[in-house]
C-alpha cells in the first residue's frame, strides 16, 4: 500500500508490479523468492506481462502512431517508452524475416521486459501523483533524458523523499538481517563460506552457537550467502547490481518437505536511503511471518524507540529555514531573469541595476525558524531551578509528547506503562502524577544514549562464571540476546557463590547456570533515577508513594541554613556537584586556595591563578534565592572537580534539601487529622525552615500616540504613605521595606486629550497639576508581594540597550521575601509522606521525652499503614541511632588521632571548623583529666560536646554522624538492630522508656502526664515544599466579571472568586441553607442588577434588597424557547 505524493489517498499495488517498475523481470523475481506461491499468485494476478501490457490502449495507439508527426507532441518522459517500442518493432520484424535467432530473441525479450518495467513505472507515477520535475542527475540515464523509472528512483531512493537517517539505516539493517529470523529454524541447504567450504550442514537446527557463527562470518564477509541481480543499463546510474543475502530453511521444522527462502538486506549498505535490497528483504519478511519466521514488533519496546536530542531538533529547524531561503533565492532569480529578458527586448528601457548577494539572499526565514523553536516549541520550557536536584532532573527528563509524539489526552495505558526494556534506562518510579503519567519520564542513574539516539546502560561482562571489570554499554535490543544477572547476588572474589543465580532474559526472571550468564548489573541503583535513588529505604516503600517522594524532593525550597540528611543514600555529593549550582574547580593541575571572601575565590596552580566570582543572591527561575557560599579556606589543596562553594540547598558540597528534626508518630488533640502536621514553635523561632525568595517586578516606559510615558515621583491620586520610599526620580530605594499597594516605580501615561494652549501648559508647569491630562500607571506591590527591595535595574534606549519597539526605558525591581514556616505551608518527608501544617505549638506545650528533649514535629500514625511507605519508620529509627552515636564517634576519631579532613568527611563540617573542634575537645578533655577513650565514653557528656561546639562556632544541628543506605543494597533489618543496640536503644526490649521496637514513653507538655501508649520517636529528614500559603491565600470583595457569563472570574491572578460548584450546592441543600444558596446563585454570581442594588444598599447602610434573576436562568429560558417551548416568568 502506497500513499500518494500529495498525501491525500492510498493505493494498493501488487509487490511484483512494484519490483517490475524498479527494473526486475519475472524470471529474476521468481528466482529470488524461490517460486514461492505468494509471489506466483501476485505475478498471475497483475497486468504487467507481455500479453496484457501490449494490449493496453496506450501501447496500441503508440504502435499505430509510431512514425506519425503527432508523436512529437508527447511528454518528454514518454521518449524512452517510444524508443523501446521502436526497437521492439525493429527486432520483431528482423526475427520474422530471418527466422529463429537465439541472440536476437534474447535481445527482444530484454526489450519486452524493459517496456513492461517502464509501463509499470509510468502507471505508478500517475497513480501516486509523483512530480516529474527536479529529477536528480544521478537518477538519469543521460544529462537530458528522463524516464519513468528514473522518476520512481528519484522518489523512493532519494534522501529528499525518504531519508532514513543513520538511525533508520541501523534499524533497517538490524531488523532485516538474516540472523534475526534464523533462530530455531532448520537449514534446508548447506551453509558454505566464500571458498565453498561447508560451515553448517543441511538439516541443522540453528541454536545460539550456530547463530553466533553466522553473525561473525557475515560481519567478516566470509559467508557465501550474498546473491546479485545484474540490472545492467535497465535502470539509472544509481546501481547496476542489487545485492541481497539469502538462506533457505524448511517451512516446517518437523516435516522438512518444503523450504522457504529467508532474504536479508545488503549489510554493507551505509546510505541513509532506501534500496532495492531493502524492498526485497521487507517482502521476504512479510511472507516469512506466515511460517512463524520473524516476529511482529513490540511498539512499546525501547528498541523501537529512540531519543530525539536537541541537535536533531535544531537540525530539522535549520533545514526548514534553509529550504525557505532556497525558495526565496529561486523566486528572486526567476524575477530577475524575467526582467533581464524584457530589458533585452526593449532598447529604450533604462539599464537594469545589477544583482547583489544581499538583494537575493534573505536570512530572516532562517532566524524566524530558530526563534519559533525556542519560543513556541511544545517541549521548550524554562530550566527548573527550584533546587539542585530539580535542575539535574530537568536536564535528564525525556518526553513521549511533542511534535509527532503522543497526546496527553491519549488514554492508552500500554504507552504509559513500565516495560521490561526500560530496565536500567528509564526510571520505573519517577514520572508526574495526572495526565502526563508515563509520558514524561526520567533517565535511570547510569543511562545514556548511543550515536543513533537509542538508550544504553552499562553492564560488567561475565566470562565462564567470572565477573570481569570490563564494561559494555547495551541497547534494549542488544540486551534481548543476553542473560543478565542482578548486582546484589552473593559474590566472592568476582565469582558467584551459588551454581545457579537469578537472572533476567528478556521479560522473564529465572535461575540460570553461572556459566550461561553473559553480563551483570554494575549497581542496584542503575534501575532508578537520581531522584528515586536519593530516597533511603526505597525498597521498603510502595512504588506509588516512592513516586510522590521522588517528585516532592524536586519541589523542596532551599532553606537559609540547610543541613545534609543524617540518613542519606550516598548520592548527595554527586547530585550537588553535577547540578550546575555549585562552584567547582576546573583547573587541569592541582591548586592551592590563595584567597577567599564572600564573593570571590582565587586558586593558584603553578604560575597561574584562577579567579572564581561566586553567584550572590540571584533570582532563580522559580523565584528562589541562588547564592553560593565558599567551603574552602586559604591554603587548602584542591584537585580538578573539587566543589569549592556551596550553592542553594547544599551543605559542605552535599545536597541538603531540608532539616533533620525529631519526629513522633502520635495524635495530638486531632490537629494532625488527615495527614496534617503539628510543628514546634522552636522551628519557627530559630528559622529552621525559613527560606528566602526573590520576586522580580518589571515596568516599561512606552512611546504612545498621545505622547511619551514618564517615570516620576509626582503621581496623581496616590497617598504620600504609598510613595514615601521613592527617590526624586520616582523609583523605589534599595533597602526599603514595602507592603501591598506601595509604589515601586511611579509612572504616568498621557490621556488622549486635545492639545493644550500655551497658558495651560504654563500653569501646569508652575503648579504641577498633571492629573487632568495624565493617568497614573505606576508599578505597585501586588497582594502577597511584601518584602525588602534588594536591587533596581534600569535599561534605557539612550544607553544602547536593545529593548522592544516603542519602549523608552525598562525598570526591574527585585523584592526579597524572608518566609518563615507557618500554618498552611506544605511539608513532606522523602517517602511521599506529605501534609499541611495545621498548628504551631509553643515549645513548652509540645510532648517531650523523659530526658526533657521536646518533639519538633508530630505526624499522624495512620499515614503509614495504608500508604505502605515503611521506609519512613526505618529512617526514623536509624536517624535517632546515628544522632545518639555522634558523641561516641567524635571521641573515637579524636583518640584515633584522625585529621580534620576525616571530621569533615564524617560530620559534614568545614575543615577549618574541624580543626577548631579538635583544639577545643583537647582543652575540655584536659580540663576534666580524661586520658582514654573508655574514660571519655563514661565521663564526657552531651553538655561537654555542646560546649566544645559552641567554642568552635558550630551549631549542634550541623554536627551529624551521617550514614548512607544505598537503594536495594543498604541497611537491612539486622544492621538496623545492631545500630540501635549500639546507640543504647534496644530494639526488642527498650531500656529507654521501657518501650518495644525502639518506641518511647512521651510526656504531654501541657499536663505533665505520660501518653497512654508508647510512641515511635526518631530523626526524620523533612522538607519544606514550594506550595506555600503566602502564594495561595486569596480573598475578593468586588472584582472583575466575565463579559460572556457575567460571573466572577476565577483564579488569584485575575482577582477572581472561589468556585461554588455542583457538589457544594448539594451540601447547602442538605443543610436547608436556602438564603445562603440564593445569595450564592444570584448576587454573588451573575445577577447583574441585584448585585449593583446590593452594593448601593451596603454603601448607604440600608437593608439588602431582594435578588433578581441571574443571567444563567435567562439563558436557560431562551434555550427552552429555542426548543419551541413557551416559557414565561411571573412573580
Amino acid at each position: 500500500m502506497f500513499r500518494d505524493a500529495i498525501g491525500e489517498s492510498t493505493h494498493t499495488i501488487p509487490i511484483t508490479a512494484f519490483l517490475k517498475a524498479l527494473g526486475l523481470n519475472k524470471e529474476e523475481i521468481l528466482n529470488i523468492f524461490a517460486n514461492h506461491k505468494s509471489i506466483k499468485n501476485s505475478l498471475d494476478n497483475e497486468i504487467y506481462n507481455e500479453k496484457d501490457v501490449f494490449e493496453t490502449d496506450e501501447l496500441i495507439n503508440l504502435r499505430k502512431n509510431l512514425n506519425s508527426s503527432d508523436s512529437n507532441r508527447s511528454y518528454g518522459v514518454d521518449t524512452k517508452l517510444r524508443e523501446l517500442f521502436k526497437k521492439y518493432s525493429s527486432l520483431k520484424s528482423q526475427l520474422e524475416a530471418e527466422g529463429k535467432n537465439a541472440e536476437k530473441q534474447k535481445e527482444l525479450n530484454e526489450v519486452i521486459n524493459n517496456i513492461i518495467s517502464e509501463k509499470a513505472a509510468k502507471d505508478l507515477v500517475i497513480n501516486l501523483s509523483i512530480s516529474t520535475k527536479n529529477i536528480d542527475s544521478k537518477f538519469r540515464l543521460s544529462n537530458k533524458e528522463t524516464t519513468y523509472q528514473s522518476i520512481i528512483y528519484n522518489h523512493f531512493f532519494s534522501n529528499k523523499s525518504f531519508d532514513l537517517s543513520k538511525a533508520g539505516r541501523f534499524k533497517m539493517a538490524r531488523k532485516m538481517r538474516l540472523s534475526e529470523r534464523l533462530y530455531q529454524r532448520v537449514l534446508a541447504e548447506d551453509l558454505k563460506d566464500i571458498n565453498g567450504k561447508v560451515v553448517i550442514k543441511k538439516n541443522t537446527l540453528i541454536q545460539k552457537h550456530e547463530l553466533d557463527t553466522i553473525k561473525q562470518l557475515t560481519k567478516e564477509g566470509k559467508l557465501g550467502i550474498v546473491h546479485n541481480v545484474n540490472l545492467d543499463e535497465r535502470i539509472s546510474k544509481m546501481a547496476n547490481v542489487v545485492k541481497y543475502e539469502k538462506i533457505n530453511v524448511y517451512q516446517d521444522n518437523d516435516s522438512q518437505d518444503e523450504f522457504i527462502p529467508i532474504i536479508g538486506t545488503d549489510t554493507s549498505l551505509d546510505k541513509p536511503t532506501l534500496s532495492i535490497s531493502d524492498i526485497l528483504s521487507i517482502t521476504s519478511y512479510v511472507i516469512n511471518l506466515d511460517y512463524d519466521i520473524g516476529f511482529y514488533d513490540d511498539i512499546d519496546h525501547l528498541g523501537n524507540k529512540r531519543l530525539k536530542l536537541i541537535d536533531e531538533l535544531l537540525k530539522t529547524r535549520a533545514q526548514a529555514g534553509l529550504v525557505r531561503i532556497e525558495k526565496f533565492i529561486n523566486d528572486k532569480l526567476a524575477i530577475a531573469d524575467g526582467a533581464n529578458k524584457s530589458q533585452e527586448q526593449s532598447e529604450e528601457q533604462e539599464p537594469k541595476k545589477s544583482l547583489t548577494v544581499k538583494s537575493i539572499i534573505n536570512t530572516k526565514p532562517f532566524q524566524i525558524s530558530f526563534k519559533e523553536f525556542f519560543n513556541s516549541h511544545q517541549l521548550t520550557q524554562f530550566l527548573d531551578q527550584q533546587n539542585p536536584l530539580a535542575e539535574l532532573t530537568n536536564k535528564r527528563r525525556i518526553s513521549a509528547m511533542g511534535p509527532g509524539g503522543i497526546s496527553r489526552e491519549d488514554p492508552n495505558l500500554d504507552i504509559r506503562d513500565v516495560h521490561y526494556s526500560h530496565y536500567g534506562k528509564i526510571c520505573p518510579i519517577e514520572t508526574p502524577e495526572g495526565m502526563n503519567i508515563g509520558l514524561i519520564m526520567s533517565l535511570a542513574t547510569y543511562a545514556s544514549t548511543d550515536e543513533n539516539g537509542f538508550l544504553i546502560t552499562p553492564y560488567r561482562i561475565v566470562k565462564n562464571g567470572v565477573i570481569t571489570d570490563e564494561i559494555r554499554w547495551l541497547t534494549a535490543l542488544s540486551e534481548d540476546e543476553y542473560i543478565i544477572a542482578c548486582s546484589n547476588l552473593n559474590v566472592e572474589k568476582n565469582k558467584f557463590k551459588e551454581d545457579k543465580v537469578l537472572c533476567r532474559y528478556r521479560s522473564s526472571w529465572e535461575f540460570f547456570d553461572v556459566k550461561d550468564v553473559d553480563f551483570i548489573d554494575i549497581s542496584p541503583k542503575q534501575v532508578v533515577s537520581i531522584a528515586a535513588s536519593s530516597i533511603p529505604f526505597l525498597e521498603n516503600d510502595d512504588a506509588n508513594r516512592a513516586l510522590m517522594g521522588a517528585n516532592m524532593q524536586r519541589q523542596a525550597t532551599p532553606l537559609i541554613s540547610p543541613i545534609a540528611p543524617i540518613v542519606g543514600t550516598g548520592n548527595e555529593y554527586k547530585i550537588a556537584h553535577d547540578s550546575g549550582m555549585a562552584a567547582v574547580y576546573d583547573g587541569e593541575k592541582d591548586g592551592t586556595v590563595s584567597y577567599v571572601d564572600g564573593g570571590t575565590i582565587k586558586i593558584k596552580s603553578g604560575s597561574e591563578e584562577k579567579v572564581y566570582e561566586l553567584t550572590k543572591f540571584n533570582k532563580s527561575n522559580q523565584n528562589t534565592c541562588n547564592n553560593q557560599v565558599p567551603i574552602v579556606s586559604v591554603g587548602e589543596k584542591v584537585t580538578k572537580g573539587t566543589t569549592i562553594a556551596d550553592g542553594p540547598a547544599m551543605s559542605n558540597g552535599e545536597l541538603a534539601l531540608g532539616q533533620n528534626v525529631l519526629v513522633a508518630f502520635t495524635t495530638w488533640s486531632g490537629y494532625n487529622y488527615e495527614d496534617a502536621i503539628i510543628l514546634s514553635k522552636r522551628l519557627f523561632m530559630e528559622d529552621i525552615f525559613t527560606s528566602i525568595h526573590i520576586v522580580e517586578y518589571s515596568v516599561d516606559c512606552l512611546k504612545t500616540k498621545n505622547g511619551d510615558e514618564e517615570i516620576t515621583r509626582d503621581i496623581p491620586n496616590v497617598s504620600e504613605s504609598s510613595k514615601k520610599y521613592l527617590d526624586d526620580e520616582g523609583i523605589i530605594m534599595v533597602g526599603a521595606e514595602v507592603k501591598e499597594g506601595d509604589v515601586l516605580v511611579g509612572k504616568i501615561s498621557p490621556k488622549g486629550q486635545v492639545e493644550l494652549t500655551s497658558e495651560e501648559k504654563l500653569l501646569q508647569a508652575i503648579f504641577g497639576d498633571k492629573s487632568k491630562n495624565h493617568k497614573e500607571t505606576s508599578l505597585k506591590v501586588p497582594h502577597g508581594g511584601e518584602g525588602t527591595v534588594a536591587m533596581v535595574k534600569r535599561f534605557k534606549v539612550e544607553d544602547d540597550y536593545e529593548l522592544n519597539a516603542d519602549v523608552i526605558e525598562q525598570i526591574k525591581v527585585y523584592v526579597v521575601q524572608k518566609r518563615k514556616i507557618q500554618i498552611g505551608d506544605k511539608m513532606a518527608g522523602r517517602h511521599g509522606n506529605k501534609g499541611i501544617i495545621s498548628k504551631i505549638v509553643p515549645v513548652e506545650d509540645m510532648p517531650h521525652l523523659e530526658d526533657g528533649t521536646t518533639i519538633d514535629i508530630m505526624l499522624n500514625p495512620l499515614g503509614v499503614p495504608s500508604r505502605m511507605n515503611i521506609g519512613q519508620i526505618l529512617e526514623l529509627h536509624l536517624g535517632l541511632a546515628m544522632k545518639k552515636l555522634t558523641l561516641s564517634k567524635v571521641l573515637e576519631l579524636y583518640y584515633d588521632k584522625k585529621p580534620a579532613s576525616d571530621f569533615s568527611l564524617w560530620f559534614g563540617i568545614h575543615e577549618e571548623a574541624s580543626r577548631n573542634l579538635i583544639k577545643n575537645l583537647e582543652k575540655i578533655l584536659n580540663e576534666k583529666q580524661i586520658k582514654s577513650l573508655d574514660q571519655a565514653n563514661k565521663e564526657f557528656t552531651d553538655f561537654d560536646l555542646s560546649l566544645a561546639l559552641s567554642r568552635s562556632g558550630i551549631s549542634r544541628e550541623k554536627l551529624i554522624y551521617k550514614t548512607a543506605t544505598p537503594v536495594f543494597e543498604g541497611v537491612n533489618r539486622t544492621d538496623l538492630k545492631e545500630a540501635m543496640t549500639e546507640a543504647g536503644i534496644d530494639p526488642i526490649n527498650g531500656k529507654l522508656g521501657e518501650g518495644k521496637s525502639g518506641k518511647f514513653n512521651l510526656i504531654d507538655g501541657r499536663t505533665g502526664e505520660y501518653f497512654d501508649g508508647e510512641v515511635s520517636v526518631g530523626i526524620m529528614y523533612m522538607l519544606k515544599l514550594d506550595h506555600m500559603v503566602d502564594d495561595k491565600i486569596h480573598s475578593r470583595a468586588v472584582g472583575p466579571y466575565s463579559k460572556i457569563t457575567q460571573q466572577p472570574l476565577g483564579g488569584k491572578s485575575q482577582n477572581g472568586g472561589q468556585r461554588f460548584g455542583e457538589m457544594e450546592v448539594w451540601a447547602l441543600e442538605a443543610y436547608g441553607a436556602a438564603h445562603n444558596l440564593r445569595e450564592l446563585l444570584t448576587i454573588k454570581s451573575d445577577d447583574v442588577k441585584g448585585r449593583n442594588n446590593t452594593y448601593n444598599a451596603i454603601i448607604k447602610g440600608k437593608p439588602i434588597p431582594e435578588s433578581g434573576l441571574p443571567e444563567s436562568f435567562k439563558l436557560l429560558t431562551k434555550q427552552l424557547q429555542g426548543l419551541g417551548l413557551q416559557v414565561s416568568i411571573t412573580k
